[in-house]
């Protein structure tokens, strides 16, 4: 049977290596969303997406880091909260204007406070952005926090999970078929 693998020339052969990361992020989503009730905080909760795609995908990255997505994303809480709270009230202008204003002050904010304290994680920067697209509560800071708390314990143990699968199905491979040399 003819292989119809169409992707890049790096990935063939490697159906796991770019299946799993995929049915990861999935999963990790689906969980995170029955455990923070997505429904109600639907646009601030979109963030935590990107963020999966750089914890499977990009694992050793400087962003994927604990540190990083446990910093920046109560600092995007913040800053976005802030901005609605604080700054949005005290704009004059038509009111497409405020929302424009204030979300490039909480987007603008947030990376700078992520630059200055190191704690960079990109999707956070949609989150601060996200504040302003559907103001909120203060609860919606803890979803983040929460969040990306949930984000790493799910990713840690999925990892594991799928490692030893993996490393299962490689050591049954080589036992019914070792390399001949």
């Amino acid at each position: 049977m003819k292989n119809h693998f169409q992707g890049p020339d790096y990935l063939k052969g490697k159906r796991g290596y770019f299946i799993f990361p995929a049915i990861l992020a999935g999963l990790t989503i689906f969980v995170m969303a029955i455990v923070w009730n997505i429904s109600d905080y639907g646009i601030i909760f979109a963030c935590f997406g990107s963020s999966t795609y750089i914890v499977y995908v990009t694992p050793r990255s400087k962003q994927a880091s604990m540190p990083n997505i446990l910093g920046a994303y109560p600092l995007a809480g913040f800053f976005g909260y802030a901005t609605i709270e604080y700054l949005l009230p005290m704009l004059s202008f038509e009111e497409h204007l405020n929302y424009a204003i204030a979300g490039g002050v909480a987007v603008g904010i947030t990376i700078l406070a992520m630059i200055v304290t190191g704690f960079e994680h990109a999707p956070a920067a949609g989150a601060a952005l996200a504040f302003v697209l559907k103001p909120t509560d203060v609860k919606a800071v803890f979803l983040l926090i929460g969040g990306g708390i949930t984000l790493l314990v799910l990713a840690k143990v999925l990892t594991l999970i799928v490692k030893e699968e993996l490393a299962i199905e490689d050591a049954i491979r080589h036992a019914l078929h070792p390399k001949s040399k």
